[in-house]
């Protein structure tokens, strides 16, 4: 690594003390813009909840109007000749109610403070609002609808009327004009295009503070409308129905389950926040260039004087050990000559160590080299070397004519073993079969352990005629599959210690030993140079195996013989 010059360290030094400067405003920018955006939050949540004061208390006042009104007798005997005055007088004296109507259980409207249009009976049934009131008979308010009786758009709220013997005998309701809703809140300090109204859970819009769209008491598709429902209370930004990006705070209101929403354009919640951000990053950029001007004339003046000595610096850093420093001077810079010919003889000795020291890692990565080979378990080759030693016997079988085979060996009773006794009974049962495997092939064989409790066994230099080759492997295969079945003696691991799995079987200690019967399914493929692939050899030995093993364990199949 080159070594830094003192001009570099100076400008660090200044960088050092300018960055945390700069940081800091930059915090102080950011701090500021998420204030004003907080002030934002906090008007626009206020705003939501005068809202809901405003509304909900006209709301509220409706509602104990229809309670007294249910509970007048005239009402409570629900006779269309008899119709209580005290409709047409609920009505006069509250000119935002589009009308005061009372029907019975099937829905046709009894009396109404306004005549009925033509004379003609009206009915409700089919209206949402009367069939959710029938549901469940409490005081509610339904969502906007057309008014039968006065066309307009209205929103019912609703009361049960109920007789001397408190049974339900029908409903007393008001049609509100939704410009009732109107919470009359101060909204000459919002922004231009600022938006604030109500809307149902299901996407309703109730009433809006304008709506040039002509939207009111429909489902808006945009964006904001369906993020309003869904999020109920809190605050977010999104695309409102005329096109407009605005920033949102919403809260629901508790009488009617419907959510108050105010929307203010983004772009006024931010500008004031990046305008000030702006200027205050002008500012500081133009103090940052000019302390950076300054730094780099204080930097050269410094060390213009220390150029000669660099260059010769440069040279010896670059590799050529023979130039010295022959100036003649102050006593400071003999001394930094003399340095330098140490410097070199010490440099030559570390090449010296550190080339030993690149031999004898590359002893050590031959060692992990050999390690990544063998499983650790069993000390027996793993999958990697097992494919290695195959392609060999592939290629020593084109010069010798010979015949080698494979065999896929699957311990058929093992998974029983680990589910019943632990694993380490498994790693017990594993160490043993390799090694019975190892005692029972021939010493240019191969005994690997491909995964699990499935072991392979390659064994070459076999007959050059297929028939006499096959009874060779048949032979070996043989010898495996009593050797495998002999029972296995185990250690159950106790409480007080873990099992060694070096131990001979029927070693002393705190285990327990037992004996487990475990045999083996082997299926066996016999090749030559140039018949199958590896990748086939290895495949076909697999569906030999799975062969024996639905022919039913402790056999051994040969690839293409009938089960």
């Amino acid at each position: 690594m080159q070594t830094l010059s003192v001009r570099t360290y100076l400008l660090l030094l200044f960088m050092a003390t300018a960055v945390p400067v700069f940081g800091l405003l930059g915090l102080g920018i950011y701090l500021d813009m998420q204030h004003t955006v907080e002030q934002t939050k906090t008007s626009l949540r206020t705003l939501a909840a005068t809202m809901i004061r405003n509304t909900g208390g006209s709301l509220s006042k409706a509602q104990q109007s229809l309670e007294r009104l249910a509970a007048r007798p005239l009402v409570q005997l629900m006779d269309e000749q008899q119709c209580d005055p005290a409709l047409a007088g609920l009505l006069s004296m509250n000119p935002a109610y589009a009308n005061v109507v009372y029907a019975n259980l099937e829905g046709r409207v009894l009396c109404s403070a306004h005549p009925l249009p033509g004379g003609k009976a009206v009915s409700v049934q089919d209206i949402p609002w009367f069939q959710e009131f029938l549901r469940e008979p409490r005081p509610m308010v339904g969502l906007p609808h057309k008014g039968l009786i006065t066309g307009k758009w209205v929103s019912v709220i609703a009361a049960p009327v109920r007789n001397a013997r408190q049974e339900l005998v029908g409903a007393v309701y008001l049609p509100l004009d939704l410009s009732s809703f109107n919470p009359n809140v101060p909204d000459q300090w919002l922004p231009a295009e600022s938006r604030y109204g109500f809307i149902a859970r299901d996407g309703t819009l109730i009433w809006r503070n304008l709506d040039p769209e002509g939207v009111i008491g429909s489902k808006p598709k945009a964006e904001a409308a369906r993020r309003i429902a869904e999020i109920g209370s809190g605050e977010f930004e999104s695309l409102a129905v005329d096109g407009v990006r605005r920033y949102f705070s919403v809260q629901v209101m508790p009488e009617t389950g419907w959510v108050a929403f105010v929307g203010v354009p983004a772009s006024v919640v931010y500008a004031e926040s990046r305008r000030r951000a702006v200027l205050a990053l002008v500012v500081a950029s133009a103090a940052l260039l000019t302390l950076t001007l300054m730094a780099v004339l204080i930097a050269r003046r410094i060390t213009r004087p220390l150029a000669r000595l660099e260059g010769v610096t440069r040279q010896i850093h670059s590799g050529e050990f023979g130039a010295r420093l022959v100036l003649e001077g102050p006593r400071e810079l003999r001394e930094v000559a003399e340095a330098f010919n140490a410097m070199t003889a010490r440099m030559e000795l570390s090449t010296r160590q550190l080339e030993a020291e690149i031999r004898e890692r590359k002893d050590m990565e031959d060692q992990i080299r050999l390690l990544a080979v063998l499983d650790p378990l069993t000390q027996l080759p793993n999958r990697r070397l097992l494919i290695d030693r195959l392609g060999q016997a592939i290629s020593m079988s084109k010069r010798s004519t010979c015949h080698s085979a494979l065999m896929f060996v699957d311990l058929d009773q093992f998974k029983p073993l680990n589910d019943q006794h632990g694993h380490v009974a498994g790693d017990q049962l594993l160490v043993e079969a390799a090694g019975r495997l190892r005692r029972n092939v021939r010493e240019q064989d191969t005994v690997a352990r491909f995964g699990g409790d499935e072991f392979v066994v390659l064994t070459v230099e076999l007959s050059g005629e297929a028939d006499v080759a096959r009874s060779q492997a048949a032979v070996i295969a043989e010898k495996v599959r009593q050797a495998l079945a002999e029972p296995y003696v185990l250690r159950r691991q106790s409480d007080d210690c873990e099992v060694n799995l070096e131990l001979e079987p029927g070693a002393e200690g705190l285990a327990e030993s037992f004996s487990y019967p475990c045999t083996a399914s082997i299926g066996v493929v016999v090749f030559r140079a140039g018949e199958v692939d590896p990748a086939e050899i290895l495949k076909q030995a697999d569906q030999a195996m799975y062969q024996a093993k639905h022919s039913g364990h402790n056999r051994v199949c040969f690839y293409g013989a009938a089960a």
